[in-house]
């Protein structure tokens, strides 16, 4: 089995489906789904767009007991990452830890339980622009699909369930002005002069750069075309990001208000995502933490994420993401990889889970589903 996993991961990482590339994200798709074919599911699927996604259940409904989730794209790297190798039982290449071992797995589910797919409820949600905006997750909660607990390894690292991660706010503020020769200020209006001004306080406000504090990064800023040229305009990019709701609420409350002070300033908010909070108590995720004592050996750790995953999509409508991954690192950097043998374990954890989960609710076959049209 571990020759398998490795195989198909290997196939997957072959793949290189950078966001960007419309034609790789539709072949690591379409790998996916021909592997789909040979099994009775029932599957939805959106092609018609630069990043494809697709939905496969066991059954015709919308409500699976589980959904398990990976994204296929992956952040850009030299050629020789997309060659996957092995070296002092370590997998090296781009994907194998973020997050394609995950796809891997869930393939050799399907393959070592296909006679028994119809007795499971059970669904799989495949994307390919998590690592540009996720912009495909607001048509994919748009179909009505709400899984009682979404499986997520997209965080969590060397076997610890995320239980908290900070929400965020991706924002840009334009300010406009007046040109001018750069020995005349008084004939001009510096909009760089009047940006800085306007996010001094809240740099000052969010000046903690440590993990647990909320942190605000001023991450990119454009302005002018020449030395001696007053600019007439100037945007910052801000990246804020905490634990707390609160705070979030109160930095917007801030953040909003520059516009209102400032009518040669706009802002545009163009991402963001809610804190998230993992209920260990939720009837929903029982099931799972046995399947790891069980399995591992060991009771659940638990520990903090300070990016966000595509779970901020599951948060609002109040279904709960189990977000692990197994021992691996160099996420987007170029020495990425996972540990080999944490591979079959990671598989066996899934499969455990499936095949012997009798806590509430999945222990019941009588609920009721959304149908998948």
């Amino acid at each position: 089995m571990q020759e398998s996993l490795e195989n198909t991961l290997a196939s997957l990482v072959a793949i290189p489906s950078i966001p960007t590339d419309s034609f790789a994200c539709q072949a690591v798709m379409d790998f996916v789904h021909e592997e789909l074919k040979v099994y009775d599911l029932f599957v939805q699927t959106h092609f018609d767009s630069a990043n494809p996604w697709l939905i496969a259940t066991t059954r015709a409904t919308l409500t699976p007991d589980i959904l398990f989730y990976a994204h296929l794209d992956v952040i850009p790297a030299e050629p020789h990452m997309f060659h996957m190798q092995k070296d002092d039982g370590r997998l090296l290449g781009r994907g194998v830890f973020d997050m394609k071992f995950a796809t891997a797995c869930y393939l050799e589910f399907l393959r070592n339980h296909s006679d028994e797919l119809s007795t499971l409820n059970i669904g799989f949600l495949f994307t390919t622009d998590e690592e540009k905006d996720s912009g495909c997750m607001d048509e994919v909660i748009a179909t009505g699909l709400r899984p009682k607990v979404v499986f997520m390894p997209d965080g969590g690292d060397n076997w610890a369930i995320e239980e908290r991660a900070k929400g965020f706010y991706a924002a840009e503020l334009t300010a406009t002005g007046k040109t001018a020769h750069g020995s005349r200020p008084w004939e001009g209006a510096n909009a760089l002069h009047s940006l800085l001004d306007s996010i001094e306080p809240l740099r000052k406000k969010y000046a903690s750069q440590e993990k647990h504090h909320p942190t605000l990064m001023v991450n990119g800023i454009q302005s002018g075309q020449a030395i001696n040229q007053i600019p007439d305009y100037a945007v910052a990019q801000l990246d804020f990001r905490c634990f707390n709701q609160h705070e979030m609420d109160e930095y917007l409350a801030l953040l909003t208000d520059i516009p209102r002070k400032h009518s040669n300033l706009s802002l545009n908010v163009y991402k963001s995502g809610e804190t998230i909070i993992f209920n260990k108590t939720s009837s929903h995720v029982q099931g799972f933490l046995q399947a790891f004592e069980e399995v591992r050996g060991v009771s659940p750790t638990f520990s903090d994420s300070y990016g966000g995953s595509d779970s901020r999509f599951f948060a609002p409508i109040e279904i709960p993401c189990i977000i692990i991954e197994p021992r691996g690192g160099g996420r987007h950097g170029s020495k990425e990889w996972l540990i080999a043998d944490d591979l079959i374990e990671y598989y066996r954890l899934i499969e455990h889970w499936i095949m012997h989960d009798t806590s509430e609710p999945f222990a019941s076959i009588q609920h009721q589903e959304q149908v998948l049209v």
